[in-house]
């Protein structure tokens, strides 16, 4: 597909690598000639610098005849106004990334009337998968799938845990929860496990199972004791925090806000008035341990600084803290939290890639607006895709024994009819099932790609 991008900041980066990695023809805009030069030297994209609300700018980039505009600057107006005008030039589908909650009840008229075929809130995004997070305090990670009766979770095994002990298939016999260990993650490789593959303290792994059954699961695997998230300290007001805020007082948790902006402080005070907003500077220790930073369930560092969040979430587990999740812009610190053990991180670009990614692969081709779902795991190396059945299946109600699926892939669940199915060789899959195919290295675009 003939792809433009305007904006080359964090997530039109981060739309220019996954994007041109899928072999789609890539321009990107931007009026700092610099980030173009660097982004054209590193990815396979052409670039061109000049604003992209100048009409000559678009006709340049062949807005009139590209398949996806997505304009990613930081105006959610401009961003709004550039899918305008490349919708009327004639781009087929338009993506606006929109950060002001005002815009989100009027994305229907945005749609039906003015042609924004897709608005990406990353805030709220990061929120949701935050909120998640927070509910299973033993996983890293949680993404959900088939309307919210399947999560795929992340563990880190802990040396006192079982699970390195013996093969999957001895591991699941010891458990009567319904579950699939579906990737493995070991120092730098990768693996898609079958049932002999032996694991060992430090491996991170990914497991699928139902949504009701997982904390139990999580509790086993690890040997956890980690209690009930009730008491949580969100640091930053930003927009993710304002949002998490609101989740999670929802939710019945006692919230406390801390941030050293007293306009913003006043700002969620406003939004939020079931939470605890507190004025002050988290980099004071003092004030820190006065307003309870040790005695929380879980603390989240939301703040504008990596450095900052990473202090604070490296500091709230040194002092016993049960649960850190930390926000980072920098991919590249993951490893290093990692190595420090660290629970959780969230990165608010990464997130918004994704769901622009699964957009555009369903609007391939008919077989893959199929897709539901997808999620890009270990700094992209691991996808989870889930899948609506169809007709175009080529496989329907064989059983899966009968076929011959490509290395490296594993159909992890399937839910029929809100009942939840890991499969085995006798299962097969029905239409209207909805399938999640989890895939090293591959791109599945439907469900047939998983076939040899």
């Amino acid at each position: 597909m003939d792809i433009v991008i305007i904006g080359a900041g964090k997530l039109g980066a981060g739309l220019a690598k996954s994007l041109s990695n899928e072999d789609h023809n890539v321009t990107v805009i931007d009026y700092n000639a610099d980030k173009i030069e660097a982004l054209v030297d590193k990815f396979d994209i052409q670039g061109i610098a000049g604003s992209g609300t100048h009409i000559d700018v678009l006709k340049q980039a062949q807005v009139p005849v590209a398949d996806v505009v997505i304009s990613t600057t930081l105006s959610d107006e401009n961003n709004i106004l550039v899918c305008l005008m490349a919708k009327k030039l004639g781009a087929r589908y338009t993506i606006a990334r929109v950060r002001n909650p005002g815009y989100n009840a009027q994305f229907e008229f945005m749609r039906n009337e003015l042609g924004v075929s897709l608005m990406i809130n990353p805030d709220f995004n990061a929120a949701l998968e935050i909120g998640r997070i927070v509910q299973f305090p033993e996983a890293n990670n949680i993404e959900t799938f088939a309307n919210g009766n399947i999560d795929m979770a992340e563990y880190k095994i802990t040396a006192d845990s079982f699970l390195g002990s013996g093969n999957i298939r001895s591991i699941s016999s010891k458990l009567t929860n319904n579950m699939v260990i579906c990737a493995v993650e070991r120092e730098d490789e990768i693996y898609i496990p079958n049932g002999d593959f032996v694991l060992q303290a430090g491996d991170r792994i990914y497991i699928t199972g139902a949504h009701r059954e997982l904390a139990g699961i999580g509790q086993a695997l690890i040997n956890s004791k980690k209690k009930t998230i009730k008491n949580i300290m969100v640091i930053g007001c930003s927009r993710v925090g304002i949002y998490l805020t609101d989740m999670l007082v929802s939710l019945g948790k006692n919230v406390i806000v801390i941030d050293k902006d007293r306009e913003k402080c006043e700002a969620v005070f406003d939004m939020v008035p079931g939470a605890t907003i507190i004025h002050g500077d988290a980099n004071d220790h003092d004030f820190l341990m006065e307003e309870g930073f040790g005695n929380m369930d879980a603390v989240v560092a939301l703040t504008d600084s990596d450095e900052i969040n990473f202090l604070l979430s490296v500091y709230a587990q040194k002092i016993g803290v049960p649960k850190t999740v930390t926000k980072i812009n920098n991919k590249h610190l993951n490893r290093l939290l990692d190595d420090l053990g660290l629970d959780s991180q969230i990165n608010v670009s990464e997130l918004s890639v994704s769901a622009i990614t699964q957009y555009i692969r369903a609007k391939e081709n008919i077989s893959s607006s199929y897709m539901k779902t997808l999620y890009k795991l270990v700094d992209g190396k691991v996808e989870a895709t889930e899948f609506l059945a169809g007709e175009y299946v080529t496989f329907l109600n064989t059983p899966l024994s009968k076929i011959k699926i490509k290395k490296n892939a594993l159909i992890a669940a399937i839910n029929r009819n809100n009942e939840i199915i890991f499969p085995s060789g006798n299962d097969f899959i029905q239409a209207n099932d909805l399938v999640i195919v989890v895939s090293k290295d591959r791109k599945i675009r439907n469900l047939n790609d998983i076939l040899q």
